[in-house]
């Protein structure tokens, strides 16, 4: 059985060490939330430790994954062909109609590594980026809980997939950022498609720029929950 080693926001904590439990009792588990703890709970790490990453900020660099016997493993929100960041935002933009949550192993290049499971669900026509959000949260929980027990128990690497690949552009902030703003000149159609996938959160909105000023959406006064990787938060 492994020693688990769970890099994860601290909120989350519990309820994966929970889950995690369900299945062994008596599992060695510890949690994590930061680089600098997770660079103090790795040193001299033992022989049987896994590192298993859940929807985490955290980029985890090599003198960390080098210090551990075996491979470490992420899971998080997004289908191995919509990378990187945001993953509902550019799925929803692009029109693509299956989303998912993937399990794999953690590299240097994030978005990378060896795939070892994905769980996927279609994007309904209706879906704006909350419906996502929350769609994928349901993804990336039942898909570790699917894999928790390999997680605990498999001594070596977990199979790859041979059938599915990584795929698309590797999405950035800055991806982000240019499509939150409004070109001059935009139709009603690219409106709509920016709109759905953007969405309107407490720390961004599309917006445009003219006269030397920025003019962005007013969201409406109550305009639904915050979403923090697929969980409401309390309304806005």
């Amino acid at each position: 059985m492994k020693q688990l080693l769970l890099l994860a926001d601290t909120d989350e904590l519990p309820g994966l060490t929970k889950l995690f439990r369900e299945i062994l009792p008596d599992a060695r588990i510890q949690g994590v939330s930061t680089a600098e703890e997770l660079d103090a709970a790795t040193k001299d790490a033992p022989a049987d430790l896994r590192l298993i990453a859940f929807c985490s900020g955290v980029i985890v660099p090599t003198a960390i994954l080098d210090r551990l016997s075996g491979p470490a493993y992420n899971v998080h929100p997004g289908p191995p062909w919509v990378r990187g960041i945001y993953p509902s935002v550019f799925a929803l933009y692009d029109g693509i109609e299956t989303f998912g949550a993937t399990l794999h192993e953690l590299t240097e290049t994030v978005d990378a590594g060896p795939i070892v499971a994905v769980d996927e669900a279609p994007i309904r026509p209706e879906m704006d980026r909350l419906a996502l959000e929350t769609l994928a949260r349901d993804l990336v929980t039942g898909l570790l809980r699917r894999m928790a027990e390999d997680l605990l128990t498999t001594d070596g690497a977990l199979p790859h997939l041979s059938d599915i690949e990584w795929s698309g552009p590797a999405w950035t902030k800055k991806d982000f950022d240019a499509l939150c703003r409004l070109p001059d000149g935009i139709d009603e159609n690219e409106w709509r498609r920016r709109h759905r996938a953007v969405g309107e959160g407490p720390n961004h909105a599309l917006y445009m720029e003219k006269f030397g000023r920025r003019f962005s959406l007013d969201r409406p006064a109550r305009s639904g929950p915050v979403v923090k990787g697929g969980r409401p938060m309390g309304d806005t």
